[in-house]
C-alpha cells in the first residue's frame, strides 16, 4: 500500500481521538507537535503544501543571537535566542554548525565600539563551542575578506554565531515525529475548525490530491499557520489580540568568487537601518535582507525590482556584487506580532519585535504566533505549557531532550 494512503487512513478512523491537532507544518509547526509527542501525547500534523514551503525555507539560514537587538537592549530576546542557539549546536550538530563572523568597521572607535557589545554578546551565550569576539586590525579584516571593497576600513571585529540546513532540520523534525508514533501529512487543507458547546473540537479538513474529505477530533488545536494565522483565526470566527504583520524578507545567491572565505561578512548598518550578511553556503554566497511591510501573506513571495537593487547596491559597495552575479534569488515573509488593527509603516517592520505570542481564544483555539527557527524549540515548550494548563492534558515525562 502506499504509505500515504495508510497514514491517511489512520487519519481518517473513526475511533482516533487526537490529543493534540497541529495545523501547519513550517518551524512552529513542526516544533510545537515534535514538543507534543516528546511528552508522550497522540499528535497530529497537518500541512496544506509542502511542510516549510513558506516562511520556514526561506530564512538567512543562521542561528543567532541577533546582535542588532542588542542595540535595542532587546536583552530577553537575545538571552533566549542564544540559549537555542546552544541547544541547537548541541543536540541538531548535523543541521547545525558554528560560523565565524567578520564586522569591518570604517569609524576611529568604531571596532571597540562594536567589541563592546559583542563582548555582552560572549557573556550572555551558553556555548562553550564557540570562540569568542576579537578585535581585528585592517590586514586581519582583509585576510579574513579578501574581495571586500568598503573604503576606509580601520580594522574591526570577529565573532562566533551559528548557520544551519533549514530543510534538513525540517525532515529530520517530521522523521523524528514519525518514528516516535506521531502523524504528518501534507498536502491536507482544513476547511473549518470543529465546534461542540463552542469550544474547538477538531478540525474538517480535504485531502488536495484526491479530494476526500473527513473530520479529525482532538482535544486540543493548534494554530500553527504562520503568516496565515490571521486568515485561518478570520475564517473561522476566531476572536484575536494579537495580530501578525507580514514583513518581506529578500536574498540574492551568487558563487563562492563574490566571498572565497569561511567567514561571514555583517555590515551592521545599512542605508535602512538594517544588518546586511554575506555568507558561505553550499559552495555559494548568500546574501541578504530586506525589510519591506507587505499588506497581505502569500505561499511564494518573490523580490521586487526595488529590493533587488537595494540588495545589489550594498552589496555592491562592500564587495563589488554586479547583476550577473547574481544566480537565483528567493525571498520570505516573516510573522511579526502586532496589536490586533494595528498599522505598521513600510519602513517600521523593522521595529517591530522578533518576540512570539501564544494566544488562548475564548473557544480554546491555541495560536502561537511570531517566531523564527532560532527560537522554535523555545516557542513549542511555551505553546505546549500553555494547552496542559488550558485543556488539562495529562502528558508523560519529555521522552527526548531537543
Amino acid at each position: 500500500m502506499d504509505p500515504r494512503i495508510a497514514l491517511i487512513d489512520q487519519a481518517k478512523s473513526s475511533d482516533s481521538m487526537w490529543d493534540v491537532i497541529v495545523v501547519g507544518g513550517g518551524a512552529s509547526g513542526l516544533s510545537v507537535a515534535w514538543d507534543a509527542v516528546s511528552r508522550g501525547l497522540r499528535v497530529a500534523l497537518i500541512e496544506a503544501e509542502d511542510f516549510c514551503k513558506g516562511t520556514s525555507s526561506r530564512s538567512t539560514k543562521l542561528v543567532h543571537g541577533g546582535v542588532r537587538y542588542l542595540q535595542k537592549f532587546e536583552l530577553g530576546l537575545v538571552r533566549e535566542a542564544l540559549t537555542e542557539r546552544h541547544l541547537l549546536l548541541e543536540n541538531a550538530a548535523e543541521f547545525c554548525r558554528p560560523l565565524r563572523f567578520t564586522l569591518p568597521t570604517t569609524a576611529w572607535l568604531g571596532k571597540y565600539y562594536y567589541r563592546l557589545g559583542l563582548g555582552l554578546y560572549d557573556l550572555m551565550a551558553s556555548s562553550g563551542r564557540l570562540e569568542s569576539s576579537r578585535l581585528l586590525s585592517a590586514t586581519q579584516v582583509a585576510e579574513r575578506l579578501p574581495t571586500l571593497q568598503l573604503d576606509g576600513v580601520n580594522g574591526g571585529v570577529s565573532y562566533s554565531d551559528a548557520q544551519f540546513d533549514d530543510t534538513g532540520l525540517a525532515i529530520g523534525l517530521v522523521q523524528a515525529l514519525s518514528n516516535s508514533g506521531g502523524l504528518a501529512l501534507n498536502y491536507i487543507r482544513v476547511e473549518r475548525l470543529l465546534m461542540r458547546f463552542n469550544q474547538v473540537a477538531g478540525v474538517a479538513v480535504v485531502d488536495q490530491e484526491s479530494g476526500d474529505s473527513w473530520e479529525m477530533r482532538s482535544r486540543v488545536v493548534i494554530n500553527a499557520t504562520g503568516i496565515f494565522s490571521d486568515e485561518f483565526r478570520n475564517q473561522n470566527g476566531v476572536e484575536c489580540e494579537w495580530s501578525v504583520q507580514q514583513s518581506r524578507g529578500s536574498h540574492i545567491v551568487c558563487s563562492r568568487k563574490v566571498l572565497p572565505s569561511q567567514n561571514a561578512l555583517i555590515i551592521p548598518k545599512t542605508k535602512d537601518g538594517r544588518v546586511l550578511f554575506a555568507i558561505p553556503w553550499m559552495g555559494h554566497t548568500v546574501i541578504g535582507t530586506t525589510d519591506v511591510a507587505v499588506d497581505k501573506p502569500e505561499i511564494d513571495p518573490q523580490p521586487t525590482e526595488e529590493e533587488m537593487r537595494f540588495l545589489l547596491d550594498e552589496a555592491g559597495r562592500a564587495l563589488g556584487v554586479k547583476y550577473d552575479d547574481v544566480l537565483s534569488r528567493w525571498a520570505g515573509l516573516r510573522p511579526l506580532v502586532s496589536k490586533k488593527r494595528s498599522k505598521v509603516g513600510r519602513s517600521n517592520t523593522k521595529s517591530l519585535s522578533r518576540k512570539h505570542i501564544v494566544e488562548v481564544s475564548g473557544s480554546g483555539l491555541i495560536s502561537i504566533l511570531g517566531g523564527k527557527w532560532t527560537t522554535a524549540r523555545a516557542m513549542a515548550e511555551d505553546t505546549m505549557d500553555a494547552a496542559i494548563k488550558v485543556h488539562g492534558l495529562k502528558p508523560k515525562a519529555s521522552l527526548l531532550p531537543f
